[in-house]
């Protein structure tokens, strides 16, 4: 019997992963089975099994598909930006823009990856990896945001954790909401408004500081 190439394995594992990304966004992630999997890829059912142990491990592996796409994207948009435009503040606002172009780009993958947070909460395994993308997204954009503050592009005192939050908190709520009402609003207009939100940030005040350290105030 010949041997499947590396090149075959890989095409068909691509395969399979872009029917369960079409089964999952149709039918979410409980109704979908590793069979209708093979059928929608028009393979035979024991096929996906060669590639992902069990449905879980499809749907992290379209996680992961996810963020290195989304990752690759926005590293191509900084990298292209003209070295004197590598501000913090302008970064931010490329990142956001990619992301914007990812999401249209991948609407399957993106609402698998809506479904994939909320199966974090009853998944161990789904729940570490979500955590361990949120942890180094977090991670990454608070750095970019503690440089712009040394670089004055934001006020002294800006906590850089909460910023990296709040941005990530409303690209996912952005998605949801497109998901929700595909074409309802543009993207790119949503993305850049986003990104410019974080211009208006304050400083810590003191007493903030006080009630983060005290608990709340009566």
């Amino acid at each position: 019997m010949p041997k499947i190439t590396e090149a075959a394995r890989a095409a068909r594992r691509n395969q399979i992963i872009a029917s369960a990304a079409a089964c999952f966004a149709r039918d979410g992630y409980h109704a979908t089975t590793m069979a209708g999997i093979a059928e929608q890829a028009g393979v035979s059912k024991g096929t996906p099994y060669l590639y992902f142990d069990s449905k879980e491990a499809l749907f992290l592996a379209l996680h992961e598909e996810w963020n290195c796409g989304a990752s690759s994207r926005v590293n191509a948009a900084i990298a292209a930006l003209p070295e004197a435009e590598r501000r913090p503040r302008r970064i931010l606002h490329v990142i956001a823009a990619a992301i914007a172009a990812h999401v249209q780009a991948e609407a399957e993958t993106c609402r698998v990856l809506m479904e994939v947070r909320a199966q974090a909460a009853h998944e161990p395994a789904i729940a570490t990896a979500v955590r361990a993308a949120d942890t180094a997204t977090q991670q990454q954009l608070a750095g970019l945001v503690a440089d712009g503050i040394a670089a004055g592009e934001w006020p002294a005192g800006t906590d850089p954790a909460l910023a990296a939050r709040l941005f990530t908190a409303g690209l996912y709520g952005l998605m949801a909401q497109w998901h929700l009402a595909p074409g309802s609003f543009s993207w790119e207009t949503a993305a850049a408004a986003l990104a410019s939100s974080l211009d208006g940030l304050q400083p810590r005040s003191p007493a903030a500081d006080d009630r983060r350290h005290t608990g709340p105030h009566p």
